[in-house]
């Protein structure tokens, strides 16, 4: 089952250049994947587990406009035990390919949040699509952590940054990349394909220390706890 739906790209969605940003695009994502699970009965509202995010990979292919009307569709592309593989794709007003994602997610109990193998009732009703697909394989790579930086900026992470699942929100950690990168980096303009892995949530309190490093491929920005003992996510920008 493709899952589809039409979206505004409004003020808070572009970035300098009048586009769509990167950030908004994760919120669209966050957006579709959410609608697709009430239409089939498994939204938040009713169903007693949660899709937790574990994994980005995102291409950008072309950039939509200020003001421009764009299509998303989503697919469940396969499952596995308690993790299930989704993809992504948002065409252009003129129906242009602009942006493909692939994403891993793991299931769990709402009450406990203890992860939950994943039901045939709810692989039925979300009707996978293992043919269809813009990536080589359904789970993304593992990103390795910055074992030397450059630098590292600390963040505190205050209300602001809190979702509806009590720990900062996903689109977040793609926000903090971007407040690290040097601003001679910055300036270049936002990279067209990025990853993200999520290791460990965020809660409302902490601080994180960002380290930057970066590399021949891109930037890489390793989210981990102020006494660096724990890994809370990594993300690559790539060049």
């Amino acid at each position: 089952m493709v899952f589809e739906e039409n979206f505004y790209i409004g003020y808070s969605d572009i970035n300098k250049d009048f586009r769509m940003s990167n950030t908004a695009v994760l919120k669209l994502f966050e957006n579709v994947s959410c609608m697709h699970s009430s239409k089939v009965g498994d939204g938040m509202k009713t169903s007693e587990s949660r899709w937790f995010l574990k994994a980005y990979h995102v291409k950008i292919h072309k950039r939509a406009e200020h003001e421009e009307k764009v299509k998303a569709c989503t697919w469940s592309r396969c499952t596995k035990g308690v993790s299930a593989s989704r993809e992504f794709e948002i065409y252009t007003e003129n129906g242009e390919l602009a942006v493909t994602g692939l994403s891993n997610w793991v299931r769990v109990n709402a009450a406990t949040l203890k992860p939950e193998r994943i039901s045939p009732e709810t692989f039925s009703v979300y009707g996978s699509e293992p043919d269809r697909t813009n990536f080589p394989s359904p789970w993304t790579e593992k990103l390795k952590e910055c074992e030397e930086y450059s630098f590292e900026k600390e963040f505190y992470i205050d209300r602001n940054f809190i979702d509806a699942n009590n720990h900062m929100n996903n689109v977040f950690y793609l926000d903090l990349a971007n407040l690290v990168l040097p601003e001679e980096v910055y300036e270049k303009g936002e990279c067209s394909e990025f990853e993200i892995m999520y290791r460990k949530a965020v809660r409302y309190g902490e601080t994180v220390k960002c380290l930057y490093l970066e590399t021949e491929d891109g930037y890489n920005i390793t989210v981990k706890s102020q006494d660096l003992s724990e890994c809370h996510a990594v993300i690559v920008l790539h060049k």
